[in-house]
């Protein structure tokens, strides 16, 4: 066996190579980073005793010098960011460790935060002295004496390869391109908005206190529900917008909906690290950590975040920027005086309308003529509506929609109205506005009134026509003219083409209705109908995602799911009811439909995977679990176990995702299901591949190939072949693999699937050029070009050049290799993968490489 086979030898030879005088930056920087990344997971996981944690401890010291040599050899190089983004979370793992620290302050010193420099600083000696009763030591109190002296120097970037272009103008010490993306998150500006310049004018003036004192804003936006909070904050942001250049974020934190599901802190925080293109693997698990790279990604940046519905302040302290340049904006029903206490937060009121505001809002949503003849009609309606935005604007919507009416006619209609809602429901809105509800609701025709009341059953943020359709059990035309009808009277809106939402006032109200006047099984009929749509949709969505020709028929329900009709638009619908779906989930568990919880658990499974939505999956895969062992069966619980080990496994939690795994084998050997078991093995191959343990990974995806030939299951059969293929190149056994992953290629053109085909025609570019095959090699990864560029799968295709370009780079064809990486860095940086910044150290370490071949191109 080769010392290299065993990881802690090889890590220890990378770092001792790193540490020869004679080793550049750039190389020393590439040796450490392939050393750190041999860790995965826990040493020694599952043994205990005094030796194991002797042993533990010290190999863990020796990854944590070999990390701050690593952020040494990077602030040498000239890029701070990215240490602070690494040092930063594990800073919390080690709070204690003053080597983590010392290298954090400096590299925040280095990109000019030299704030956030001095409190890492106050924070690790209080640390220090409260935990231990020590001061920190020398290295870190001269660190601190030399920035408070001024006298720190920052480390000055290497010169740019001379074959690139001219040196950019703009600084070397920046964020890290991949998290250099510009969200603009914001909803659509509120149309016809009007009035509330006092508020207005507060938000801006907080906003200029904030940049004359070189802090974040703070302010938070409180009023009764329908007070027009969120308008007013939608409104303010995008008219400062073009003050914040690097991006505006927004998340609706539904923290007074009637369903309960309000958006806990770490979902809201991946939400927003999702928008920074943040790799999945690179965010931390705690919350505390996830923060801390929110933090890192804003740092520097002038950002608008709005904080929408925030329920407590436990919701909105995670999401806070430390940055200078960014503003945050809140909105609740409560005061949150824990953030104007603590966090110094300016609180503004949003008070109803005054009676001139009120009338001026009328005005200009109606013909100011009719407003002006009729003082007393105006008079008693603004009344009525107690000044609440929400319930003028459906007074307003009322008197446009039926003209017939004058303002009188309507303001009595109000009157007769008032006092017979709360006979009726039990919201817990505030209560001058229940009889405009009742009022608006009542003027509905009894169709889309049904509609109406169904949609407080409807689960997520919003709901797409198709699923409005089968809510009501009528066919789209006619959902359609409902909706319109909904629309024209303000009780929902369109916030997206095909896409509905309710205010959560109104959600409430609807909900309550339901519950009042539709009966149990009227209720039950339409979420069932409701989930069904969700699970046969999903079904649809998956099957183009991963196109199976075995795969069972549907399952005969008289249920029209969503339009897919291509792995883009498949891809596209999950994306757009990623929230929604969840919800499902959580309401189907809930509500004990374990059938359909399995279903759509499953069908979420590849879409999960295949954007890194690892968690979801894992989560969503437990309550399927629960599910299955509710309703005993075995085959939906062996499948929720896979999931569950899948997701473990790209988690990095190896021991538990071989735990859930071999769960799902056992199983599936339980009830004889050939097929599963394959599954199962090629979920185990994963876990060890994971851990670079090729050889028990290739044990296993043989097993899966025998039991898939077996099953008969051609699909299976040819990604065995293919996964085999791999595994045996892992292990530097080129000629089998090669035969292995050209017969995949064979079936899976047989079976007609680009996608599988594009992967196979890669790995057998890998395998040729370890063979010395180069001129295949580049043959192969052509072919996977041409069909991930026909399939329109430009991830794939920038992938595959890229490996081309290192083919290339072998042959000594520098200026192929130069307009392939060049080509996929378009294509990533068009899609702002995180990818692109391996392409991109390819470019730029290209010079060197060039020199060491002596060819030209």
């Amino acid at each position: 066996m080769h010392s290299d086979d065993i990881d802690l030898h090889r890590f220890r030879r990378l770092v001792k190579e790193a540490g020869d005088r004679q080793c550049t930056p750039v190389e020393a920087r590439r040796l450490l980073r392939d050393a750190i990344s041999l860790w995965r997971g826990q040493p020694l996981a599952g043994l205990t005793g005094a030796w194991a944690e002797r042993i533990r401890d010290s190999w863990s010291l020796e990854r944590l010098e070999a990390v701050v040599a690593w952020a040494g050899v990077e602030l040498t190089i000239g890029d701070p960011q990215s240490v602070i983004v690494e040092l930063t979370g594990l800073s919390y793992d080690y709070p204690l460790v003053e080597s983590i620290a010392a290298m954090l302050i400096r590299a925040q010193h280095a990109a000019g935060r030299t704030a956030e420099a001095l409190d890492c600083y106050a924070t690790i000696r209080s640390r220090l002295v409260d935990e231990l009763g020590i001061e920190p030591g020398s290295e870190l109190q001269q660190l601190h004496q030399a920035i408070l002296r001024g006298g720190l120097d920052v480390p000055r970037p290497p010169e740019p390869p001379a074959f690139l272009a001219t040196p950019p103008t703009v600084p070397v010490i920046s964020t890290p391109r991949r998290y250099m993306v510009t969200p603009a998150q914001l909803p659509f500006d509120v149309r016809g908005f009007t009035g509330r310049h006092r508020e207005m004018r507060q938000l801006s003036d907080a906003l200029v206190m904030s940049r004359t004192h070189n802090e974040a804003g703070l302010c938070v936006l409180w009023g009764a529900a329908g007070a027009g909070k969120t308008s007013l904050a939608v409104h303010w942001a995008h008219d400062v917008a073009k003050h914040f250049p690097d991006g505006q974020l927004y998340v609706n934190l539904r923290g007074f909906e009637p369903s309960g599901v309000v958006v806990k802190p770490e979902e809201a925080t991946r939400m927003f690290l999702d928008a920074f293109q943040v790799p999945p693997q690179s965010i931390p698990l705690s919350l505390e950590a996830q923060s801390a790279l929110y933090r890192s990604c804003v740092a520097g940046r002038r950002m608008l975040v709005v904080l929408d519905n925030a329920r407590d302040v436990e919701q909105v302290r995670p999401l806070l920027p430390g940055s200078s340049g960014c503003m945050v904006v809140v909105t609740s029903r409560r005061a949150l005086s824990s953030l104007v206490a603590v966090e110094g937060a300016h609180p503004i009121a949003v008070e109803p309308l005054s009676a001139e505001q009120a009338r001026t809002m009328l005005s200009s949503r109606l013909s100011s003529s009719p407003v002006a003849a009729d003082d007393e009609a105006v008079d008693r309606l603004i009344a009525r509506c107690a000044g609440l935005p929400l319930a003028l604007a459906l007074v307003a919507a009322r008197a446009a929609t039926y003209r017939h009416l004058d303002l009188r006619k309507l303001a009595d209609e109000l009157d007769q109205a008032s006092g017979l809602l709360d006979n009726l429901v039990s919201t817990d809105a505030t209560a001058d506005v229940h009889s405009v509800l009742l009022w608006a609701y009542k003027s509905l025709s009894p169709e889309a009134a049904r509609l109406f009341r169904l949609l407080g059953l409807s689960p997520g943020p919003d709901i797409d026509e198709m699923a409005v359709a089968h809510v009501t059990g009528a066919n789209p035309s006619e959902v359609r003219m409902l909706l319109n009808e909904l629309k024209d009277a303000h009780l929902i809106s369109e916030h997206k083409p095909n896409r509905f939402s309710f205010h959560e006032l109104l959600f409430a109200y609807a909900l309550d209705l339901v519950r009042a006047v539709d009966t149990p099984q009227e209720r039950d009929a339409a979420v069932r109908r409701l989930l069904t749509y969700y699970v046969a949709s999903a079904r649809t969505a998956a099957a183009f995602l991963e196109p199976h020709p075995d795969a069972a028929p549907d399952d005969g329900t008289d249920v029209r799911p969503a339009r897919i009709t291509s792995d883009r638009e498949a891809l596209e619908w999950f994306i757009a009811e990623h929230a929604v779906l969840l919800d499902v989930v959580r309401r189907a568990d809930e509500d004990g439909y374990d059938a359909l919880l399995c279903g759509i658990a499953q069908s979420l499974m590849e879409y999960f995977n295949r954007q890194g939505h690892w968690r979801d999956q894992d989560a969503t895969q437990r309550l399927a679990l629960g599910a299955a062992r509710r309703l005993d069966d075995k085959n939906a619980e062996g499948q929720a176990h896979r999931g569950i080990g899948l997701a473990q496994a790209w988690l990095g939690h190896y021991d538990e995702a071989y735990t859930h795994s071999k769960s799902a084998l056992d199983l599936a050997c339980e009830v004889g299901s050939t097929g599963d078991q394959a599954q199962a093995h090629l979920a185990l191959a994963r876990v060890f591949e994971r851990q670079n343990r090729h050889s028990e990974a290739l044990g296993h995806d043989r097993a899966a190939l025998m039991l898939a030939e077996i099953a008969h299951d051609r699909l299976a059969h040819a990604v065995s072949l293919n996964n085999v293929g791999w595994s045996l190149a892992m292990l530097e056994q080129y000629e089998s693999a090669k035969e292995h992953c050209s017969r995949a290629l064979t079936l899976l053109q047989e079976l007609g699937n680009p996608s599988g085909e594009a992967a196979t025609w890669d790995s057998l570019g890998y395998i040729n050029h370890q063979l010395g095959n180069l001129p295949e090699a580049i043959e192969c990864y052509r072919q996977a070009i041409r069909r991930n560029r026909d399939a329109g799968n430009r991830y794939a295709e920038a992938d595959s050049r890229h490996h081309l370009g290192n083919t290339m780079m072998a042959m000594g064809d520098v200026a192929g290799a130069k307009d392939s990486w060049e080509q996929a860095l378009t294509i990533l940086d068009e899609l702002e993968h995180p990818d692109g910044d391996a392409v991109r150290k390819r470019l730029s370490g290209l010079e060197n490489t060039r020199a060491a071949t002596g060819r030209r191109p």
